[in-house]
């Protein structure tokens, strides 16, 4: 239902034996290879041959040899295959596994050891460290609740798997690295489940219907390494125009023109840096049966909602702002001119069709449905295209969410003929690329790499393999206005920092949540804490109304909201020269803004587990309150490094010890070695307005600048609360919350 799958994979018949049966090195000047062949067999076990003979004595007795005998021969498998090795770079080896037709599933298993803790696979919102789970990759819708109880029970039971599940996520991306720069990936697309179950060795199934496998092997010396490795291949997000990250807060909202002028009169008065203005209902709002606000998905302008937008636009512009708008791949089947773009994608076969004939219709609520449109017809991606572009010319949008990308049904029909299990993972990667050339076509985009132009911008939710070749920014999808970690504010953390293992290192969060429920709303509280972690660890700073603004806190509620909103948009100004430097890395080699801690510390089992800080860069570290009611923060200073607290310039009163391991090679290192010394837990008083931030001693320039802006910034406010400090954890309340 509406972009949620449950799994089901049947074995009928498996192999027993492989054989090796050759070992060849073709030692080709331009593509060296080895090559390895043999065979897979069912092998039958001794219970197989008993159940064989009462088979064929029941075959006989019943006059059905002749069907017997053709059972049999059925029932027999043995496939030929071929494994080649072949180097795609010094620290990349490419594999293809083919074989014959008979199996359309295959576990490729390999030699792991048990010190070597597992990461990565796209944004990942549950778990950091993966050793003893079993992930999917499949792109999907995340759910709502993902675990949180009662929450995930009530919608899994009322709307078929809406609750989603801890491994549910839009982001799946088969590639994964270890805490000793170990990696791989796979680069065809079909669904594929990863098994980190077995502390001795690795399996990967992989339902392939082109009998081929394919994928690479990473060897680098250190994590960050094995990311830049990985994006030779994946691609690499270039920085985005100036004003996008350094203008101040892009405000999500709707209601129409009036109501815009009313809140962009209140952040006015309120002295409010507004960088843009994200009216996601552009093309028209309607309240769904269901009690949430929707927008139409038709893709034109509705002038009854902003009957005068230009003029909107002006005004915008003239106090330094930008209009942005929405679109995705679905169209709506609806009367009138609502339905006008669905009527005539139906007309041309531009949608994904049912087997039976007919368009296939999703519904996300009752009474409404909705066609995808097939990405594999050219003429329908060269339609969708142009009507993007057309948007554009006819809004003067400087930008646009491209939403969606999950929702591929695996019982379709599609025009290239091709089976959806081996399209459903590459269609996000394929609609992200369609809005690339689109930006491109409209004229708000040039150049290439670390010199992209232009002032455009489009930010994805779904990603595959190569999405950071194509996306302009990414987005962390629909949290929970809650502070969970299932599903609310820290699991938005945690996707961002899985995500930039996997390329897509320059991305963001909706300020304060989305999905708002029966009995759940966002509080002030909330939305504030969301403003401080978003401040600093989000490429772009951008609210969003949630899908029941009149429930949730808004940030032009109070002028306490309001002045809140403004001191951390201006925060994130602060911090604009620095991500400039950040993103041109993340051009370069493929390092996310926001990272992890294990990026530069993966020797240390702790910082390896740590999952509510994070590192802007490489040089500072920002651990925001991610807890109701909580004035402080307990901070793990990773070791190795000399560490500051950002406000005072002052030295946290307890250091961790040992050398900064991060470029040795991480095969000859042991991770407990007394050399590699151990971190230090301190805590850190942080009411409402002060985050916790600590800067490495050492530090580049552009992040000693950086922690410059952010103290003169404290000092416009008034400077620190008089009774702020940082002080080493204590003891009990250490082995009270089983840190170490």
């Amino acid at each position: 239902m509406a972009g949620h799958y449950r799994v089901d994979i049947r074995r009928r018949l498996q192999t027993t034996v492989q054989t090796l049966d050759s070992v060849e090195l073709k030692d080709d000047d331009d593509s060296p290879s080895v090559v390895i062949r043999g065979v897979l067999i069912k092998e039958d076990a001794r219970l197989d041959r008993w159940l064989g003979h009462l088979g064929d004595v029941s075959a006989a007795w019943n006059d059905l040899t002749h069907q017997r005998q053709q059972f049999k021969a059925a029932s027999k498998i043995k496939a030929r295959y071929t494994l080649t090795f072949s180097p795609q770079s010094d620290r990349r080896l490419a594999f293809e596994f083919r074989w014959e037709d008979e199996i359309n599933q295959i576990f490729m298993r390999y030699a792991h050891t048990p010190d070597e803790r597992i990461y990565g696979l796209g944004e990942q919102f549950s778990s950091l460290e993966h050793n003893g789970k079993r992930l999917p990759i499949i792109a999907a819708e995340q759910g709502i609740g993902r675990g949180k109880q009662p929450t995930t029970f009530m919608f899994n039971r009322m709307f078929f798997g809406s609750g989603g599940s801890w491994h549910t996520t839009y982001s799946a991306i088969p590639h994964y690295v270890t805490s000793k720069a170990r990696s791989l990936f796979l680069t065809n697309f079909s669904y594929a489940e990863f098994d980190f179950t077995d502390d001795e060795k690795i399996s990967i199934l992989s339902t392939t219907p082109t009998n081929r496998l394919t994928g690479q092997i990473i060897g680098a010396r250190s994590v960050p390494e094995t990311v830049e490795a990985y994006t030779e291949y994946s691609g690499r997000m270039g920085p985005l125009p100036e004003w996008v990250y350094a203008g101040g807060v892009i405000l999500g909202m709707t209601g129409g023109s009036k109501r815009v002028r009313d809140v962009v009169a209140k952040l006015k008065d309120a002295d409010v840096p507004l960088a843009g203005l994200w009216l996601q209902d552009w093309g028209g709002a309607r309240n769904t049966s269901i009690g949430i606000e929707r927008v139409w998905w038709n893709w034109e302008l509705d002038e009854s909602q902003y009957p005068d937008w230009h003029k909107l636009r002006e005004e915008a512009a003239a106090g330094g702002a930008r209009l942005l708008t929405y679109v995705n791949p679905f169209l709506m089947d609806a009367s009138g001119s609502k339905g006008r773009l669905y009527r005539e994608a139906k007309e041309r076969g531009y949608m994904v069709r049912a087997v039976h004939g007919g368009v296939y219709r999703l519904g996300s609520e009752p009474g409404v449905s909705f066609g995808l449109l097939d990405l594999t017809n050219p003429d329908a991606r060269d339609w969708i295209e142009d009507i993007i572009v057309r948007m554009v010319n006819e809004t003067g949008a400087s930008g646009w969410m491209a939403d969606f990308g999950e929702y591929l049904p695996f019982d379709c029909k599609l025009h290239s003929g091709e089976m959806p299990v081996a399209v459903h993972n590459r269609y996000p990667e394929d609609w992200a690329e369609l809005n690339r050339r689109a930006l491109r076509r409209a004229g708000l985009e040039t150049g290439s790499g670390d010199s992209i132009g232009g002032d455009g911008v489009f930010w994805s939710r779904s990603a595959s393999t190569l999405t950071p070749k194509h996306a302009r920014l990414m987005w962390l999808g629909d949290q929970l206005v809650s502070w969970d970690a299932h599903d609310g504010m820290k699991s938005a953390l945690l996707g961002m920092l899985q995500g930039g293992l996997s390329g897509l290192g320059i991305s963001h969060s909706d300020v304060g949540g989305y999905t708002a429920t029966p009995g759940r709303h966002r509080t002030r509280e909330l939305l504030m804490r969301w403003m401080e972690f978003s401040a600093l660890s989000d490429a772009v700073f951008r609210t969003h109304q949630g899908n029941r603004p009149l429930h949730n806190a808004q940030p032009w509620d109070t002028p306490e909201l309001l002045d809140h909103l403004g001191a951390f948009a201006r925060l994130h100004r602060c911090l604009a020269p620095y991500r400039r430097e950040l993103m041109r890395e993340c051009s370069l080699t493929g390092m996310p803004i926001t990272r992890p801690l294990l990026m530069h510390y993966a020797h240390d089992p702790v910082a390896s587990n740590v999952a509510t800080q994070f590192l802007i860069g490489r040089d500072i570290l920002a651990a925001p309150v991610m807890d109701r009611a909580t004035p402080r923060v307990h901070v793990y200073l990773p070791p190795g490094d000399v560490w500051l607290d950002v406000w005072t310039t002052q030295l946290s009163p307890i250091q961790p010890t040992g050398a900064n391991r991060d470029d040795e090679d991480a095969d000859d290192f042991d991770s407990h070695n007394h050399h590699a010394g151990y971190g230090a837990w301190v805590t850190a008083d942080a009411p409402l307005g002060w985050p916790a931030v600590f800067i490495r001693r050492g530090a580049g320039k552009p992040a000693q600048a950086a922690a410059a802006a952010m103290r003169e910034w404290a000092m416009e406010r008034g400077g620190l609360p008089g009774h702020r400090r940082v002080y080493p954890m204590d003891p009990v309340e250490k082995l009270v919350l089983g840190l170490y």
